[in-house]
């Protein structure tokens, strides 16, 4: 019989690779040029090529930036103008790594031997894995100016489900940034109430 104390174990093992797999929520960090007066700015728009459209033409991930930016360009106020006062940019990025976990497994079987059954435990220490990372960079730009104002950042490690439906995965980003946003939203998007 497996000692309850290899149970514990292979419990406390397991808990802390399932904890791992669900940490999918991106960190953040924004800046602003100092002594910003967000106030002054009424209307947003979009750069003409922004930096998601490298290839010439509108990608799927630019048209989802857009959409969920502007959800949250509109809930605080701002209003979509082809002479803004705000452009807005997008910068995606990603890059693969191998990483490895030096933690302990276990690993316990039960077989025929030379004089019969046996027990047998194992003790390992690799487990090596690819894993993609993925940052959004969002850039809020004075027109008039064209200088950046205010810039949030969102990066994390990319699911397989975040690879294969990319959407849901930007909108939670875009959500996250703008939660940082100085202006906060005058009204919520799912009420529509002021």
């Amino acid at each position: 019989m497996i000692g309850t104390a290899v149970l514990r174990s292979l419990g406390a093992v397991s808990l802390l690779v399932l904890l791992a797999a669900c940490q999918t929520r991106p960190d953040v960090r924004v800046h602003s040029v100092p002594a910003l007066d967000i106030t002054r700015y009424q209307s947003f728009g979009f750069v003409d090529h922004p930096d998601t459209d490298k290839a010439g033409y509108t990608t799927l991930t630019t048209r989802y930036l857009k959409e969920a930016v502007t959800r949250e360009m509109v809930t605080r106020g701002y209003t979509q103008s082809d002479n803004p006062d705000l452009l807005i940019n997008f910068t995606v990025a990603s890059r693969d790594k191998v990483e490895g976990t030096t933690g302990p497994s276990f690993g316990v079987g039960y077989g025929w031997w030379r004089r019969g059954y046996d027990l047998g435990m194992g003790i390992g220490n690799r487990d090596i894995r690819t894993v993609t990372d993925g940052s959004l960079s969002i850039d809020v730009v004075d027109h008039a100016r064209s200088e950046v104002i205010w810039t949030g950042v969102a990066e994390g490690r990319l699911t397989r489900k975040a690879l294969n439906d990319p959407q849901p995965a930007i909108d939670q980003a875009v959500g996250l940034i703008f939660a940082k946003y100085p202006k906060q939203p005058l009204r919520t998007a799912a009420s529509g109430t002021q």
